[in-house]
């Protein structure tokens, strides 16, 4: 054997020694790694669903540990009132790790990136996933696959596989979901990308059928978790098609449907905005409009934000689940200790002059665009112990609204309503049509609510230090209140 040639197979032959040692290395840490990320998984699971009254929770079985691979078997037991008879359903997982730092799979895809294990999971048949199996003609609903790097970061993906299920109850069809996840350890930073081509329910009963459609979904969300404990980042969920159709009611069908978010921490103050676009709405058949609507808040203390949180999900949400399920008013109850922290971190939240913004929310229709607008600033009022009316006072720093409705608009929504109500003269819908337009208008003119500027009705509010401009109008509160309440009364003749 030449030089080179011996020098080659020295090389493997060391290679596949350390390859040995780390697998053998691998496995003796594999059950400790595991258990650890069980417990982190069950902590934040238990956090998500804190305040209401759902329970998970992932347990390890058993692990057979081998020099290359090893197996393991999970349990996770879910706990609802939502389920029948309230009974804990119980999923059975199976998984076939490969241990690091090269296993087999990862080499034949030439990744050659060294990973502590690479995790093939699925789900086990078991008296729990009976019918769920039964909707896959027997294949298991869903798997995965996941690599854990020595920093116990992880890359994985997966998959809820096609079902198909119907009776004399109605129908349900899904096409399968595929989800990619990237995480830091202890999830600090993660990204996940989905997507689903199809979901169909259509439910039969006595009182009429319920529909859903789903078309077309997919979502890229991203984010590293801040102080706030929030994730930080952005995430965006997008639909083709989503038809629903509730029993006694025409089906209502949005297109094109695009969702936008992006939170942030800024100085220690917490601010995320968020975006709905819709294409196209229809109803019963019938085009409508496009809808858009923004939303965003800024200068939330990061530290109180957190801390009201955790009151609200830890004492609040548990109470109203309460009320909710004996069908008694709620009403929460806090200790001095919870009141304490309420009051204190209510006015550290309110000091950092917190604001909330609807930035836009409008209505397109073929021949015009209604658009509201409303913009909040908080102000920290000192102290909670005030009368209602003081408190709320001092707790409005400033507020902007500003209202435009268009003409053509009301006159297309005139035209469809005449429409959905089986008119068919094009006359007739044309002359109702005008008439809403200018009855909204001349209403609005008429009682003092509103401006005419071209095609449009407008109407502007503006309030600081206890006094409202309405309109170029200015008054105090009670008098803009008195003015309202007259306004009304006229209007219903009380």
């Amino acid at each position: 054997m030449n030089k080179p040639a011996s020098i080659a197979v020295g090389v493997i032959v060391v290679a596949g020694v350390l390859a040995t040692a780390g697998a053998w290395y691998t496995g003796t840490r594999l059950e400790g790694v595991l258990r650890t990320s069980i417990q982190d998984a069950n902590t934040q699971i238990q956090t998500s669903l804190a305040g209401s009254d759902a329970s998970m929770s992932v347990e390890l079985v058993s692990l057979d540990r081998h020099l290359f691979t090893s197996t393991a078997h999970y349990r996770v037991d879910v706990q609802s009132k939502d389920l029948a008879n309230n009974d804990k359903v119980e999923f059975l997982v199976v998984d076939n790790i490969e241990h690091g730092p090269l296993p087999w799979s990862r080499l034949k895809s030439l990744k050659l990136l060294p990973v502590m294990a690479t995790s093939n999971y699925e789900l086990e048949k078991s008296p729990s996933s009976e019918k769920w199996f039964a909707m896959t003609k027997g294949v298991t609903p869903l798997k995965g696959h996941v690599s854990l790097g020595y920093d116990r970061a992880t890359q994985g993906t997966l998959e809820l596989q096609p079902l198909d299920f119907e009776d004399k109850d109605g129908a349900f069809k899904f096409s399968g979901l595929n989800v990619e996840v990237d995480a830091s350890a202890d999830a600090e930073k993660i990204k996940a990308t989905g997507n689903l081509d199809n979901l169909q329910l259509h439910v039969v009963s006595q009182e009429g059928p319920v529909n859903l459609e789903i078309k077309g979904m997919t979502f890229d969300s991203g984010g590293t978790k801040g102080k706030s404990g929030f994730y930080l980042g952005h995430s965006d969920v997008k639909f083709d098609n989503v038809l629903l159709q509730v029993v006694g009611k025409p089906a209502l069908q949005f297109k094109n449907f695009v969702n936008t978010n992006l939170a942030q921490e800024e100085g220690g103050n917490l601010a995320a905005q968020s975006n709905y676009n819709v294409g196209m709405m229809s109803y019963d058949g019938k085009d409508v409009g496009a809808l858009e609507m923004g939303l965003k808040f800024n200068n939330f203390d990061v530290v109180s934000t957190r801390a009201l949180y955790e009151l609200l999900q830890t004492t609040i949400l548990p109470q109203q689940q309460a009320a909710a399920q004996a069908g008694v008013p709620f009403k929460p109850k806090l200790s001095p200790a919870e009141q304490a922290v309420f009051e204190s971190q209510s006015i550290k939240l309110l000091a950092a002059r917190p604001h909330i913004e609807l930035e836009k929310l409008a209505l397109r229709t073929a021949n015009g665009e209604s658009t509201f607008s409303l913009a909040v600033d908080l102000a920290n009022p000192g102290s909670l112990d005030l009368p209602a009316p003081d408190l709320w006072k001092k707790i409005l720093g400033q507020l902007d609204a500003k209202l435009q409705l268009s003409k053509p608009m009301i006159s297309d929504l005139a035209t469809l309503q005449a429409t959905l109500a089986g008119q068919t003269d094009a006359q007739v819908i044309a002359q109702q049509s005008k008439d809403a337009s200018d009855t909204v208008g001349g209403m609005a003119v008429m009682l003092q609510l509103a401006k005419i500027e071209g095609d449009n009705i407008v109407s502007n509010l503006h309030y600081a230090n206890d006094i409202v401009d309405f309109n170029d109008q200015k008054m105090t509160t009670q008098q803009f209140i008195a003015l309202i309440m007259g306004k009304v009364g006229g209007l219903t003749g009380q």
